[in-house]
């Protein structure tokens, strides 16, 4: 097939998990799937080759081997996201302790079975975080020149807590919305997308990535945080986004390095804004 290891990503639907190949994982990061017929034809591939019934997916949360997937059934194409993408259903299995879980990143066994299984840190958002996302959303707002929304916790769209590395504090990631809602759909050409990243400093949040997408210069591009794996075996866990555009869903993903965060992929129909 001429065609590495695939990043999965699922959604739980009763006992059962909807997955979607999110983009194939080359030595240096993400990267995406094609398009159009080209994409077509590799789904179908990815459907014959990797996706059969019986076959078995790892399934990950927050960064933790969590359980499995068993394929049920024939997969089929569809067009809900960025490109053509294979999409299966298949039965859950997962370890005691996370019954909970509903959103899923997933590797072929032969990869993920490596990774020894326990469960994920669930964290709860506290007052502070809550109060700390709506300050770094000030702080991108100012920095972006965006509007000021009439009230800015009513544009709170989206806020998660997650521990990236065991023994640091927590960090805080948050959607703030204006004109517009956290799915497919239109939105007026005033409306934007703002997501804010906060890490841990000392007793307070730094602002270490803002996504600001304007619609009428943009497009639509609303991201709302998916799950953090190290997906590239770098000892440093990435972060998956989903996005939401006026008529598809596509991913992207930010990586820590020496500089800070950044965006590292995003799905070719991401274009011509760059979100970050």
């Amino acid at each position: 097939m001429g065609l590495g290891p695939l990043l999965f990503a699922g959604v739980r639907e009763g006992d059962s998990v909807r997955i979607q190949p999110v983009a194939e994982l080359g030595p240096d990061g993400l990267r995406p799937l094609p398009a159009g017929a080209e994409g077509e034809d590799l789904s179908r591939r990815i459907l014959e080759a990797r996706l059969r019934p019986g076959q078995e997916l790892t399934l990950f949360h927050l960064g933790s081997r969590v359980g499995t997937v068993v394929i049920a059934g024939e997969g089929q194409v569809v067009n809900t996201s960025c490109a053509p993408r294979s999409e299966v259903v298949g039965h859950l299995e997962v370890i005691p302790g996370a019954g909970e879980v509903r959103r899923f990143l997933a590797l072929e066994k032969e990869v993920g079975s490596a990774w020894p299984a326990h469960l994920p840190e669930f964290l709860r958002d506290q007052y502070d975080q809550r109060v700390a996302s709506l300050s770094l959303a000030s702080e991108a707002i100012s920095l972006a020149g965006a509007p000021w929304p009439p009230s800015l916790l009513e544009t709170r769209q989206d806020l998660q807590v997650f521990r990236l590395q065991g023994g640091e504090p927590p960090s805080v990631i948050a959607t703030f919305l204006f004109r517009d809602r956290l799915g497919i759909g239109s939105a007026p050409d005033d409306a934007y997308a703002l997501m804010v990243l906060g890490d841990p400093r000392q007793e307070a949040f730094q602002l270490a990535y803002s996504w600001y997408r304007p619609v009428g210069a943009e497009g639509k591009g609303a991201p709302r945080f998916f799950s953090h794996m190290d997906w590239d075996g770098d000892g440093e866990e990435e972060i998956l986004l989903e996005v939401f555009g006026e008529s598809s869903h596509w991913w992207a993903a930010l990586d820590r390095g020496p500089g800070g965060w950044a965006l590292v992929f995003q799905d070719p129909c991401g274009a011509p804004g760059v979100g970050g």
